[in-house]
């Protein structure tokens, strides 16, 4: 007679645990700052390792014969004599294998398993066919290779293993009565192959051989249940990788006949017990009704209690009651049921030897209870636990076993966790490297491959979210999307991988704001929705990932249809929450946020009742000591106040207050929340005082501003916005009660902050949208009050820390941190690591709630914080400890800014609101301050708008030639009157021509209101004795001043005689900031100029001009004694790695091609080559050798983005950055055939200089522009100001 060998297969368990985002809202003093918990992640995913199995064989019914103990591999050619000797012999040898298979199926011993194939083997080889032992020899030979598959995951057994069964089948007559065992146990071999590999075909023929023995065999025979539960166990299988609910149906239906044919006391009646509890917990899983639950549970504990002790299979079963039991923990959160878990599967453990095959299974199912525990209570000795014990699982399981990806997927999510809790860098690492581990080792089509993707992928975004590489987030998505590319669609696992991707699009969108990741995001998570039930555990965490994903749109969009929607989703989620739920006071926050914010829009009473109510339900459902109550708190008191701003009742503003206070005290100091919470309870205060003048409010309102502002903890972003509160608040209370602050302590704060808030460390396109977002004209508004205070050195600090950040941050083609990494990689690197670690930490405020039931305490996440401040002060004192490094991300004072001008007339000019000033530094390196009092931040604005008609105006494409100027000297001095000379009133040739009036009428007012006064004041005009040449002013104009052209001020009419302008007092220069002025050791010589050309460009216009460009320079270049060295590179030759490979051997550069300019990211401006673009950042890149000299013979090479003022976003200012000392570019288009003629004077000009003193002289090119343009406006009329307007100096 034969029986089944039961297959019972592990099932897969799967954390459900929320992930929710903070949303950041500008704080300014009207705006209260609303936190939000915006996605909820089921993630990670840990499977379980059930080992529960009935372990019986087929043909195994021996006892009659001797046991052969230690008998192995008998040889063939030993056996002789006559028939019954040999088949006595034969029978013995098998017997040996069959007695070695059940000493392992009782002892795990792998030795024993070996033993049985090989004694088998030879049974099966000895037994001639047509003997009726071949049958029961095939099937146990392929009993023992499936169970030697299940220990090591050797491709071969299982693969072996099919193939005798299958030759059992196949030699056993259909009226057999061993062929439904056989047919069984062929089932369970395609069903372990299935688990391996997940081709689809193996479940079907594991079904339908199980569904052959099923039918095959009599109600009645001792052996049908078994061949019942064996094919509900499959369709259990099927299900959980297709996701047909007619499957788990069918596997509880057969699993249910199995029982009722199994008499109580049967020894298999445990079995088919355990098998049922475990579809129960997967049916369970998927529709999450109760009764599934509590049926699994009460099933298993029968089973513990109908299996005697001793029995092999009592650990599997201890297992299987412990997963139960935790998943119905996880439901209703009663401790009981995780503590007998815990206790279930450590009893397990115990009773399991360490050489036994499931040993790893029991640890691994050990640990992860201890994780859920620890999610849930927060003890340390939890999470070591789970690690300690599936790191035990890991070890004790044989590369290529098919369970080790699963063992290290999961230790990976417990290191993961223990990330969450202790920060601890070697965590995430270490978890990474177990799930990458994991997806290696599983092979493509393997069902479990697209969980471990996606818990990968959980552990790159945590790193993401952690330490803000960028890297760490798109492997991320890469991840999520091959979890979701590699589910098949009805699988129940495919909302959850699609809602994880689109919450790490949902990240990636908010770090680098592109628009296709947030569209993609809901993408995924409306598909998330679509495919799952109704009635289905996770529905309601997709809707609110759904609704944040809206909320998130709308923030950046501003459409009323995605807050609509967002509402719509989270108040579904919520109605789908039953209450108790431990997340239901995250969705009715969210729900409440976006209320609020659909309130700010439309203003409608409703909507901030409802955004009101919702919150108020969310601190009532949290209890006390809970880590999210002051955020609730406080965004319950940000609604307050906004309905006190709308409605005006003095009840609101006062509750706002009440609640604000209260969110405050129940942070502890440090905690990165706090400087937030002080904000929005000073912008409430300040509201108040607007309405009832106390000056406690006031004060109240600047003390709390003050000390969010000097908070060491809170992110940067917040201080700023703090302090620029407190500075609001300062001025308010001095205006309202003529109160004196004098006090500069505020603007200090402010100022001192920038290069924490425009880090060196952020993508440079996140550090300009950081200074045109957040920072503004605050910079502008401290330098006022310092000048006003006559704080002229400060303000000139000031002025410089404010302006061209990032490219003082680019200057010299390294940033301090890279010299640091030059002398000290381990210090760079920590510090980068810690900064990271710093700045994230305000978007991971909510983090252990994201991802754990038992997030840390308020004052562990403060103590964290803490240490990390504490941590970054101490690198800080030791880098500036190390040679060269004692200034390391400090500014610049004023004596080295005054020694990088030295021997200059510097001119800096501000505006801020009615007041503009002019601090010239002097060549003697004093200050002289010139307020120019006709001059407000309107006028200039005007002035702005003008230039911009102007450029319209004149806007034209290269084309054409002009004739050859010639070379004109600087015209003498002039001497002062006390008016300024030569008005556009008293001109003798009546107005400009009128396409060019406006671009006059700005020249002028900027001569009259800001250029004049300024030369008056400095005397320039006064020539230089020494050199016999006019003065030099170098300009360094910051907000809308930047964009004006100081350098062509002037009066301009039809008389030459009549015309007047700065050209005629000195040559005209400019910086984006002081440290431009700032350059290495100029060799003197003859210069090397790389010349390059591209008048037929691919794909662009076409520039004729520059051949003839090129041709002028080059004959000027052969008039000099001392003949310059010049390569050019034109068309095909001009490709981006022939420019760049000339570069670095050439003192000058001359670029005559098309240029782009790309904002918000200017390191991608570039030149159009022949065959790409030549980049800023790969010019920056690379060393530019010994360079001198850049001359940009291109469109608007230096016209900024109006967005960004002070930033001189161009390429001019690009190639300072660079390492090109001196730039000649262009603020506007050129005409094709007036640049070679101002190209051939400037060069006329400059050899001229360097041949009379045999290049012993440094050549200015600033005086040869400043020729060739004069020279240029002596051939022209009034008509063509934009001739030579565009073309400017920057740099020494």
């Amino acid at each position: 007679m034969s029986k089944s060998h039961k297959a019972d297969r592990g099932m897969s368990w799967r954390l459900e645990v929320g992930e929710e985002i903070v949303e950041e809202e500008a704080l300014s003093l009207s705006e209260p700052t609303f936190e939000d918990f915006g996605e909820q992640n089921r993630e990670p995913q840990r499977m379980e390792k059930g080992i529960n199995r009935q372990n019986d064989m087929a043909g195994v019914m021996m006892d009659e014969l001797p046991c052969l103990a230690g008998t192995v591999g008998i040889p063939i050619s030993s056996i002789g004599g006559d028939g019954e000797e040999v088949a006595a012999l034969v029978a013995a040898i098998a017997a040996v294998g069959v007695n070695a298979l059940k000493r392992f199926q009782a002892e795990g011993r792998i030795a024993d398993v070996d033993t049985a194939i090989e004694n088998l083997r030879q049974a099966v080889e000895l037994t001639p066919n047509g003997h009726p032992d071949k049958l029961k020899n095939l099937n146990n030979l392929g009993i023992s290779h499936m169970m030697r598959f299940d220990c090591l995951g050797e491709i071969a057994d299982i693969d072996t293993a099919i193939k005798s069964q299958l030759s059992a089948v196949e030699l056993t007559p259909n009226d057999y009565p061993n062929k439904p065992a056989c047919l069984s146990n062929l089932g369970n071999s395609h069903m372990m192959r299935f688990e391996r590999f997940g081709e689809m075909a193996d479940i079907d023929k594991a079904i339908e051989s199980q569904l052959n023995a099923v039918e095959l065999t009599p109600d009645g025979n001792p052996s049908k249940p078994g061949y019942l539960t064996n094919l509900g166990t499959s369709h259990r299988m099927q299900f959980e990788r297709l996701g047909n609910i007619t499957d788990i149906d069918k596997a509880i239906e057969f699993q249910l006949r199995a029982i009722a044919l199994t008499p109580n006391g049967h020894p298999d009646k445990p079995a088919c017990l355990s098998n049922l509890g475990d579809s129960h917990l997967t049916r369970f899983q998927r529709l999450g009704e109760m009764v599934d639950i509590h049926t699994a549970i009460k099933t298993q504990l029968s089973t513990v209690e109908l299996t005697p002790n001793g029995h092999p299979d009592m650990p599997g079963r201890l297992t299987n009651l412990g997963n139960s039991l935790r998943t119905r923990f996880q439901r209703l959160g009663q401790i009981a049921d995780m503590n007998k878990a815990i206790e279930s599967q450590l009893t397990a453990v115990e009773l399991t030897h360490n050489s036994h095959p499931n040993k790893p299974a029991c640890l691994n199912n050990l640990g992860t209870s201890h994780l859920t525990r620890f999610e849930r209570l927060g003890e340390m000795a939890d999470i070591n636990k789970a690690i300690q014990s599936q790191l035990r699982a890991v070890e004790l399981t044989p590369n290529g076993h098919p369970d080790k990806p699963l063992y290290l997927s999961n230790l990976g999510s417990s290191r993961l966790t223990r990330f969450y809790r202790l920060d601890e860098k070697v965590d995430i690492d270490k978890a990474i490297e177990s799930q990458l581990g994991a997806v290696q080792l599983t092979p493509d089509g393997h069902p479990d491959k697209p969980m471990y993707f996606n818990n990968l992928g959980t552990s790159y975004a945590r790193q993401f979210e952690r330490l803000g590489e960028v890297a760490g987030i798109d492997n991320a998505i890469e991840s999520h999307l091959s979890a979701v590319d590699l589910t098949p669609n009805g699988h129940p696992d495919k909302p959850m991988y699609l809602s994880n991707l689109g919450n790490s699009r949902v990240r990636r969108f908010e770090k680098l704001d592109e628009m296709v990741d947030i569209d993609k995001a809901i993408e995924s998570h409306l598909s998330a929705v679509k495919l799952t039930p109704n009635g289905h555990p996770g529905k309601p965490m997709y809707l609110n990932n759904l609704g944040t994903s809206h909320q998130t749109r709308f923030e950046r969009l501003g459409e009323m249809s995605d807050i609509d929607t967002a509402i719509d989703s989270q108040a579904s989620s919520i109605e789908l929450t039953p209450n108790g739920h431990p997340d239901k006071p995250m969705y009715l926050n969210n729900l409440g946020t976006s209320q609020a914010r659909r309130f700010e829009r439309l203003s409608e009473e409703t909507d901030i009742n409802k955004a009101m109510e919702s919150q108020v339900t969310a601190i009532e459902l949290t209890p006390d000591g809970h880590p999210n109550k002051p955020m609730y708190l406080n965004n319950l008191g940000n609604s307050h106040l906004m309905r006190f701003e709308q409605l005006g009742e003095i009840a609101d503003i006062d509750k706002a207050i009440e609640i604000q206070l209260k969110a405050v005290q129940l942070t502890p100091n440090g905690h990165p929340n706090r400087p937030m919470y002080l904000n929005n309870l000073g912008n409430s205060h300040m509201r108040r005082f607007e309405r009832l003048h106390a000056m406690a409010d006031i004060d109240n309102a600047i003390a709390n501003f003050e000390q969010s502002a000097l908070s060491i903890a809170g992110p940067p972003i917040f201080r700023f916005r703090a302090t620029r509160a407190w500075i609001s608040g300062l001025q308010l209370k001095e205006n309202s009660f003529n109160i004196n602050t004098p006090s500069l302590q505020p603007q200090h704060t402010l100022i001192n902050l920038i290069p924490e808030l425009v880090w060196l460390g952020a993508p440079v396109h996140q550090r300009f949208q950081t200074i045109r977002d957040v920072v503004g004209s605050s910079i502008h508004e401290a330098v006022s009050i310092a000048i006003r205070a006559q704080e002229l050195e400060l303000a000139i600090e000031w002025m410089e820390q404010g302006r061209a950040i990032v490219w003082n941050q680019l200057r010299r083609l390294r940033s301090p941190l890279d010299d640091l990494q030059d002398t000290h990689p381990f210090l760079a690197q920590e510090f980068q690591d810690i900064q990271r670690r710093i700045e994230m930490s305000f978007l991971r405020r909510d983090m252990q709630d994201k991802f754990e039931s038992a997030p840390a305490s308020l004052e562990q996440q403060a103590q964290a914080h803490r240490r990390d401040i504490q941590k970054r002060e101490d690198l800080l004192t030791t880098i500036r400890g190390k040679d060269g490094f004692q200034s390391f991300l400090r500014p610049e004072q004023f004596s080295v800014l005054a020694e990088v001008c030295r021997d200059r007339l510097v001119v800096l000019l501000t505006v801020f609101g009615e007041d503009c000033d002019a601090l010239i530094i002097l060549p003697s390196r004093s200050i002289t301050h010139l307020s120019l009092p006709n001059v407000s931040h309107e006028d200039i604005s005007d002035l702005y708008t003008q230039w911009e008609s102007s450029r319209a105006t004149s806007l034209r494409n290269r084309g054409g030639e002009k004739p050859a100027l010639p070379h004109v000297d600087p015209r003498p001095g002039t001497q002062w009157d006390d008016n300024p000379p030569r008005t556009l009133s008293n001109r003798g040739e009546g107005p400009a021509h009128p396409d060019m009036e406006p671009l006059a009428t700005l020249l002028s007012d900027l001569w009259k209101k800001i250029v004049y006064p300024i030369v008056k004041e400095t005397e320039a005009g006064r020539r230089d004795s020494a050199r016999d040449q006019l003065p030099r002013i170098t300009w360094c104009p910051s907000g809308p001043l930047s964009f004006l052209p100081l350098h062509a001020a002037g009066i301009y009419g039809s008389n030459p005689q009549d015309r007047i302008g700065i050209s005629d007092f000195a040559v005209s220069s400019y910086i984006p900031s002081l440290m431009a002025l700032r350059s290495n050791t100029i060799p003197m010589g003859p210069p090397s100029i790389l010349m390059v050309t591209q008048p037929h460009t691919p794909n662009q216009t076409l520039l004729p001009g520059t051949l003839r460009e090129a041709e002028m320079i080059m004959q000027k270049a052969t008039l000099n004694d001392m003949q310059p060295r010049i390569n050019h590179l034109s068309q095909s030759q001009a490709t981006v790695s022939a420019v760049m490979a000339q570069l670095k051997s050439h003192t000058w550069v001359h670029l005559a091609c098309h240029g782009t300019q790309k904002f918000p990211n200017p390191m991608e401006s570039s030149f159009a080559l022949h065959d790409g673009h030549l980049t800023l950042a790969s010019l920056m890149q690379n060393s530019v050798g010994h360079a001198r000299f850049a001359f940009l013979s291109a469109c608007q090479t230096a016209t900024g983005a109006q967005t960004l003022p002070d930033e001189a976003m161009h390429l001019t200012s690009g190639m300072l950055a660079a390492g090109f000392p001196s730039v000649v570019g262009t603020i506007w288009s050129i005409e094709d055939r007036v640049a070679p003629d101002v190209a051939e004077a400037f060069y006329a000009a400059l050899f001229e200089i360097g041949n009379k003193s045999g290049w012993k002289v440094k050549p200015e090119p600033a005086y040869a522009l400043h020729s060739a343009l004069r020279s240029l406006r002596e051939k022209t009329t009034d008509r063509d100001l934009m001739k030579w307007v565009p073309f400017v100096h920057y740099g020494i």
